[in-house]
């Protein structure tokens, strides 16, 4: 099973001076296009958060629009710039969505359960997973504590040491470690928000950012505030799962031609 990842698209309306910049669209149809040539054909998208920039409806409405380019199920999760009303009256009606406040939810395929969390603060840049949404979680692990299991969210439960985007980054972190410290089936947590491919330890478990498909933010890891974006090219990642393990490969959405390869047998 390939599980496609992307992030943090900030799609936004044509006429703002961000998509002039950006063009989020353009590069999320490029994400859509690279994925929907993947061979193997990936078996599902899960979008983790800021999907759309000021949180209007207009954006949601070309989001969707964009996402309608492929047949792959897509899974989507909200993150800081996200509007919750907003996404529900757009995209409430998907199936996956349960009737709680929040955009949490549980989707299992060929042995791999992959919850999605919802660290959206209003108007905050912030992350937070309350008393609520962390009892959710509780309750959801303990329901099937022996299939291995990966958590998609926005907010990086860790520092990066990119210290502008860590003030920023998801509040009483803690409070979630220690509900994972009691599911040992927890394998991985994918996340965004810093639109920069970076790993750490978060808890026993493994977390992982997902480059954004629009824009890098400035790799500084200085103790000086500082926050810059970069002309670095978008990337996905794509997790692989084999019934046993799983891997995570990056890649970039645009196309880079193959420069040699192998004719014959290798031995």
């Amino acid at each position: 099973m390939i599980i496609v990842q992307i992030s943090d698209p900030h799609i936004s309306v044509p006429e703002c001076d961000f998509e002039q910049l950006y063009q989020t669209k353009k590069r999320l149809e490029t994400a859509i296009e690279a994925i929907n040539r993947l061979d193997p054909k990936p078996d599902a998208i899960f979008l983790t958060g800021d999907l759309i920039n000021c949180g209007q409806m207009d954006e949601y409405k070309i989001l969707k629009k964009v996402l309608q380019k492929t047949d792959i199920p897509i899974f989507l999760g909200i993150g800081n710039h996200d509007n919750r009303e907003n996404f529900l009256s757009s995209f409430g009606s998907e199936p996956y969505l349960s009737d709680d406040n929040f955009i949490q939810y549980s989707v299992e395929k060929q042995g791999l359960r992959m919850l999605m969390l919802d660290t959206n603060i209003e108007n905050c840049p912030n992350g937070l997973l309350c008393a609520q949404r962390l009892d959710w979680l509780e309750k959801t692990l303990s329901e099937k504590p022996d299939i291995p299991t990966v958590i998609f969210m926005h907010h990086p439960p860790f520092k990066t040491g990119i210290v502008t985007m860590d003030r920023m980054g998801l509040n009483e972190a803690e409070k979630f470690g220690r509900v994972l410290e009691n599911h040992p089936q927890v394998m991985r947590i994918f996340c965004g928000h810093i639109h920069r491919p970076i790993q750490s330890m978060f808890h026993g478990v493994m977390a992982q950012v997902c480059p954004s498909t629009s824009h890098r933010v400035l790799l500084h890891l200085s103790d000086e505030e500082r926050l810059a974006t970069t002309a670095e090219p978008p990337e996905m990642l794509l997790h692989h799962w084999d019934g046993k393990q799983l891997v995570t490969h990056s890649a970039f959405t645009d196309d880079y031609p193959v420069l040699w390869e192998l004719e014959g047998a290798l031995y």
